[in-house]
């Protein structure tokens, strides 16, 4: 569980977060929307670390992030996974090394646990045998695959993913969305997502955060939303191309 109390963020005269409240709850895919520059993005590199809030609090199963020390928030970030909007592989790597470099970086396994592990996860994202592949032999959806099987390696509590079907044709983007909430409630992450697609938000959204202009306008999930009074909320779900074709 993560819970943001009260969070604000300026970047000089312009407020960018406005007092922020909101709990994201474990086993369930929490996703951010919002359009572009409302403060969504803004406000998960406050959750991580990566942009200072100026006030209000940020607890991670209760430990307080705002007041910790650089080495209490490094061992933390060891507890978050993350699945980078472009896959973010590295294109020197054969599967089987990206997917185990966190394990590197984060554990203390043996080589032959690490191993072990990373046959696991990629069992788990259907990518048995692909170990051996370099990264400019997959096609988008795989190295999606191998991104969240990289980012799930380490037994996250918390898993943040950006943007996960940018680029993805639509069918992709159902087995990624799919694959993304089976683990959710497998392992029962805390999953934050940051998305603009619609369909992953009508498809696995267990709650759903619409931030406008900063403010926090809206808060449900996949079922209620559609049927919300909220004129900011209605006119951002039926700017999408798919809500567009699918509206009465």
């Amino acid at each position: 569980m993560i819970e943001v109390g009260d969070l604000s963020k300026s970047f000089g005269d312009k407020d960018v977060l406005k007092g922020i409240s909101v709990t994201f709850n474990a086993g369930q895919t929490n996703l951010v929307i919002g359009a572009s520059g409302s403060g969504k993005s803004t406000l998960a590199r406050c959750l991580i670390g990566l942009v200072e809030p100026d006030s209000g609090s940020i607890l991670y199963d209760g430990r307080d992030f705002m007041k910790m020390k650089d080495k209490e928030r490094k061992e933390l970030r060891k507890e978050v996974g993350f699945l980078f909007q472009g896959s973010a592989l590295f294109d020197f790597m054969n599967v089987q090394q990206n997917v185990q470099f966190p394990l590197d970086m984060l554990t203390t396994l043996s080589s032959k646990e690490k191993k072990a592990r990373v046959a696991e996860v990629l069992e788990r994202v259907e990518l048995s045998g692909a170990d051996k592949l370099m990264p400019s032999e997959l096609s988008g959806g795989m190295k999606k695959r191998v991104g969240i099987a990289r980012a799930i390696a380490p037994r996250p509590k918390y898993l943040f993913c950006d943007e996960p079907n940018s680029g993805l044709d639509p069918i992709t983007a159902i087995v990624i969305d799919k694959l993304i909430y089976e683990i959710t409630k497998e392992y029962n992450i805390t999953t934050l997502g940051i998305t603009h697609d619609m369909n992953s938000v009508l498809e696995i959204g267990d709650q759903i955060i619409f931030i406008h202009q900063g403010y926090k306008a809206w808060e449900g999930n996949r079922d209620e939303i559609l049927v919300t009074d909220s004129k900011e909320v209605l006119d951002f779900v039926y700017a999408s191309e798919f809500m567009k074709k699918a509206k009465p």
